[in-house]
């Protein structure tokens, strides 16, 4: 049976942090998976900035793209941070950003592929004005994800965010 990716106790429905490392590290100590899994946070959140140095993943109209691969984990691990205040991200439009999307992959040769198909919806899904209104409304995990798993589901054909 498939599932979403995105679960809700991945949400963070008020990140706040002052900056993007500080944002990344708090998103992934919020997950319960990776303790669950014995994997080390801090190597994930090295693998995260490490791409963030390649080039920034905060595309604009207050969107963030995080994403890493890690051959310590062998199913996408997704988490979706909202921050009501903004963080300094360096963004391709050098605003705040608002809204991010966090994906770790596992380390595979189909996980590229499954990357883009993955950014290039939610970029597409979260660029829609209405949505983030009603986004930084939310003030629960449960609000947020009500708000976002069924679109996404509708969204995502194939099961882009479904496992």
């Amino acid at each position: 049976m498939k599932h979403p990716l995105l679960r809700e106790k991945h949400i963070i429905p008020e990140l706040d942090a002052s900056n993007c490392e500080l944002a990344l590290k708090k998103m992934i100590d919020s997950l319960p998976d990776l303790a669950l899994k014995g994997i080390n946070r801090q190597k994930i959140l090295k693998l995260l900035l490490l791409r963030e140095q390649i080039g920034t993943t905060a595309i604009g109209q207050g969107i963030a793209l995080p994403h890493c691969f890690s051959t310590d984990i062998t199913s996408p691990i997704v988490a979706f941070g909202i921050s009501p205040e903004g963080i300094a991200y360096p963004s391709l439009d050098g605003m705040p950003v608002y809204f991010i999307f966090m994906l770790i992959l596992p380390a595979t040769d189909e996980a590229e592929q499954m990357k883009r198909q993955i950014l290039q919806n939610i970029k597409w899904f979260l660029c829609d004005r209405y949505l983030q209104e009603r986004l930084r409304l939310a003030r629960t995990a449960t609000e947020v994800y009500q708000l976002l798993v069924p679109d996404f589901q509708h969204e995502l054909v194939g099961g882009n965010l479904m496992a």
